[in-house]
């Protein structure tokens, strides 16, 4: 990257714990896209040397697209202290929060971008439970989940969504896997019905979906019939071998999968494509390059 980008870190109201939603990425220019990245369920986002979402954030600004990373509130940041000990990582860190506290993350932290970002098109990136994030919001029913949890919305408007990238967003888990729902923010997901709800009303303009064949979360078809309601979908695409988080192909530690995905968007980024029928209903399969 050289001296014409800029470097951006940015904090939005959050719900919970020290109460910031951290915003950290690279702007470019304000006449390319802006892609807004969005972890998962507990998970880590910043621009740190060894984090997915600074992995990716690289790549993409290298190909001349601005990238905003979100990290959402908690009660402390210093994942790297508890090891492999996620279970008092989660409980440290998250303990009383809820779904609708981490949608609320999400609707400010867009919600300052929308108001402080200008761009020639917006697209949200969000892997796991960071799609469904992104369908509430674009599906008009995060206005539902935060009313009924007595929080305010930050966006009470619907943005210009150009385009939205679910990888590894299903609608509900593997039976033989299922997620642990004791804990903070998945003790209080909202009833699959109001998910399903926004993935049919997502006002996204078009929707590509992710999954690695070797998900170890949801399956193929958890995460099929949700892209397959979108009004706008555009394309399915598998990635062979690659697990839920996208971190490993066959089992090996890989940035293959991220690359592997910006590849396959690259074109659709610039070229701004329409709704259209033949692309609707496209599955299409990948095998990493780089394993």
């Amino acid at each position: 990257m050289n001296g014409k980008v800029q470097i951006v870190s940015k904090v939005a109201p959050g719900s919970f714990g020290d109460r910031k939603v951290l915003i950290q990425g690279y702007m470019i220019s304000n006449t390319k896209p802006l892609m807004v990245l969005l972890h998962g369920v507990h998970g880590c986002a910043n621009l740190k040397e060894g984090n997915k979402y600074a992995a990716l954030a690289q790549m993409l600004v290298q190909n001349s697209i601005n990238v905003m990373i979100i990290e959402t509130s908690r009660k402390t940041r210093d994942r790297e202290r508890y090891g492999e000990d996620r279970s008092s990582w989660v409980k440290e860190a998250f303990e009383g929060k809820t779904y609708a506290m981490d949608l609320f993350d999400v609707a400010s932290a867009l919600s300052f971008l929308n108001r402080n970002v200008r761009c020639a098109s917006l697209w949200l990136w969000g892997f796991s439970l960071g799609g469904l994030h992104f369908l509430m919001i674009t599906g008009s029913m995060h206005d539902k989940i935060l009313r009924e949890a007595n929080l305010e919305n930050p966006l009470p408007i619907d943005l210009n969504v150009h385009g939205l990238i679910l990888s590894g967003s299903g609608d509900e888990a593997r039976p033989e896997n299922k997620l642990n729902v004791n804990e903070p923010i998945l003790d209080s997901l909202p009833e699959k019905r109001l998910l399903l709800h926004a993935a049919k009303n997502t006002k996204a303009g078009n929707v590509f979906a992710f999954y690695g064949s070797m998900d170890e979360t949801f399956s193929k078809e958890a995460c099929r019939r949700l892209f397959d309601l979108t009004p706008t979908k555009r394309s399915f695409v598998i990635l062979s071998g690659v697990d839920h988080s996208f971190r490993t192909v066959k089992g090996t530690p890989s940035i293959a999968p991220l690359a592997d995905m910006i590849n396959y968007l690259k074109s659709y980024l610039f070229k701004h494509p329409g709704p259209s029928s033949n692309n609707s209903q496209k599955t299409q399969y990948l095998s990493s390059k780089h394993q």
